[in-house]
């Protein structure tokens, strides 16, 4: 039976507590204007967690089965296509402008709380399922392959916010999809914010997780996975 061990438990409670935080400035701006301006906060919060939570069930089931195995290569597919939703909430600081419905200070703080959040889902996410790249490789190559995984969520966060494709649309339009990746990827210099985009996220969350794993990993927790 899964079950999550003291320090799991604790950070899932923080996670939670900064989640119920974002919810409950977001109910509180829609009773104080009557505004819906940010309805899509609830949704990227729970895409974010999703890409917590397919990552911690791929964990649990790497226990017993092969990571070669049908349902952990579906779930590591899953992993990949729902972990860019945890940091694409950065973006979501572009909707935030002077209203006139509240403070736009307010507005800042209800966008960073979710951006927060998203971040440290994350970052945990990844970190559980570098522990699990570093038992089957060695330390160079399980870092390498967390760097290939955050370059993909990199793309992820373009393919989201410039051509507005979502996690949902993998299983619902995947042939437009293929058609925007391999345009992109076969003629990279023809579409330079790809690049930009692509570039400039991996390079901050590849600095953002490289901080938090030099204070995590040299934790007993981080070390011991309990």
């Amino acid at each position: 039976m899964w079950r999550l061990s003291v320090q799991q438990r604790r950070y899932v409670e923080s996670l939670a507590i900064l989640s119920f935080l974002c919810l409950g400035l977001f109910s509180l701006r829609i009773f104080l204007t009557g505004a819906g301006r940010y309805w899509f906060i609830p949704g990227n919060l729970l895409l974010a967690w999703l890409g917590l939570g397919f990552g911690w069930v791929l964990v649990q089931n790497l226990k017993t089965r092969r990571w070669l195995s049908w349902p952990n290569l579906t779930l590591s597919a899953l992993w990949l296509f729902f972990l860019p939703n945890t940091w694409y909430v950065l973006t979501d600081f572009i909707h935030v402008y002077p209203t006139g419905e509240i403070s736009e200070l307010y507005d800042i703080v209800l966008m960073g709380s979710l951006v927060f959040c998203g971040f440290s889902l994350g970052l945990a996410s990844l970190f559980m399922l570098h522990k699990e790249f570093a038992k089957r490789l060695n330390r160079r190559q399980a870092y390498l392959v967390v760097e290939m995984v955050i370059l993909l969520a990199s793309f992820g966060i373009y393919l989201g916010r410039d051509l507005r494709w979502s996690s949902w649309d993998v299983v619902s339009n995947p042939s437009s999809i293929i058609i925007n990746v391999s345009d992109r990827v076969i003629d990279p210099l023809g579409h330079p914010s790809s690049i930009n985009v692509t570039a400039l996220f991996f390079i901050l969350i590849s600095v953002v997780y490289a901080a938090f794993y030099r204070y995590v990993a040299t934790t007993p927790a981080g070390r011991s996975g309990r």
